[in-house]
């Protein structure tokens, strides 16, 4: 075996260690959001669903993290640096800004009548559970979707804190016709203290739609 046979199997290694080490940090921090949000919401009159302390560290760290990359690899450019790349960490960093300002917006008050909730852009408003037209769960965007006969559409994070109490509180007076089939098995394991997975695959087939 030569030198350069050793040097290619040693940056080969090297490649999937990042790569081990990537998934390890993941899944460290999604193991943090998920204990983070299990805590309840404001317990009173009217419980809330808002966002862990842990999206808002998650947010700044994002965007921190790709701003400065950004920065440094333009002040101490090589060979590799260019617009395009710059530009892609540029994107990373601003991705995080809706990230940051759902934590501020995503305020809401769930009550037995209905959701009181706050929007990132624009007024908030209210939503009588009686008055759903449809409820649906989406695996791919970890949310759920409420829109309302008026055709008010309101999304609520996985990783929002209460979404136990908000699931209970819409089995019980939200239309049934108004929930959808693949539904209907989320929001009862959600009622039971188990939200949806805040990163991964569904625990359960019939989660995907």
């Amino acid at each position: 075996m030569t030198i350069s046979d050793v040097a290619a199997v040693s940056d080969h290694n090297r490649f999937w260690l990042q790569w081990m080490l990537w998934g390890l940090l993941m899944s460290l921090i999604m193991g943090w959001v998920a204990r983070s949000r299990s805590r309840p919401g404001h317990v009173g009159s009217h419980p809330r669903l808002q966002h862990p302390t842990s999206t808002l560290v998650i947010g700044l760290a994002g965007f921190l993290l790709f701003t400065a990359i950004a920065v440094i690899s333009n002040v101490f450019a090589n060979a590799t640096t260019s617009w395009k790349t710059t530009t892609v960490f540029v994107g990373f960093a601003l991705l995080a800004l809706p990230i940051l300002g759902d934590y501020f917006a995503a305020r809401h008050e769930i009550s037995e009548e209905g959701l009181r909730y706050g929007r990132l852009i624009g007024s908030g408003g209210y939503m009588p559970w009686t008055e759903l037209k449809s409820v649906r769960f989406s695996e791919a965007m970890k949310w759920f979707r409420l829109e309302s006969q008026s055709g008010k559409v309101v999304r609520l994070s996985v990783m929002l804190m209460g979404l136990p109490t908000f699931a209970q509180l819409l089995l019980a007076h939200a239309p049934p016709q108004s929930i959808e089939k693949n539904t209907l098995p989320v929001l009862q394991t959600t009622a039971e203290g188990n939200p949806p997975s805040v990163w991964g695959a569904p625990r359960n087939s019939v989660y995907i739609h």
